[in-house]
């Protein structure tokens, strides 16, 4: 008997026109990602992946999400993922941004993700003060980040 193997895809969500949808739910994602895959392979590509992809984890307004797949079917979601446009009525982009065979692994991305994006919205900025609270908030992450490594 061999186990079945997973692996974590780290999404990221963009509305393009308008804000977060607060009333998407982790089932209406699952939905909208086996309908996407059976729009792409058809009834034999959904029957394979029927139950098991799960949404681990769905922050609603930063829009980031963990959604574990079957690793034998890892392309074919990557690409339904990708393919997938209207989620709840609402026009949206998703954008894969680690695929990781761990919770941990995908954990350790998005922290790198969040800082390189608070990195990058400190250089965008034009106000001073907002920029060292930036500034403060990025220093305190970079700490913990330390202290959770030496822990």
């Amino acid at each position: 008997m061999v186990r079945l193997k997973y692996r974590y895809f780290l999404t990221s969500l963009h509305y393009l026109d308008s804000g977060p949808d607060l009333h998407l739910t982790e089932e209406i994602l699952q939905n909208a990602i086996y309908n996407a895959i059976e729009e792409n392979y058809g009834e034999f590509g959904l029957g394979h992946v029927l139950g098991r992809i799960k949404i681990v984890y769905l922050a609603l307004l930063s829009g980031t999400g963990l959604v574990r797949v079957p690793a034998d079917f890892e392309k074919q979601s990557r690409v339904s993922l990708s393919s997938l446009v209207v989620v709840n009525s609402k026009r949206c982009v998703i954008n894969v941004i680690h695929v990781g065979g761990t919770i941990r692994s995908c954990q350790k991305q998005l922290v790198k993700h969040n800082v390189n994006k608070l990195h990058r919205q400190m250089l965008d900025t034009q106000d001073v003060r907002e920029r060292e609270q930036i500034k403060t908030v990025l220093d305190k992450t970079l700490l913990d980040i330390r202290n959770l490594a030496v822990s």
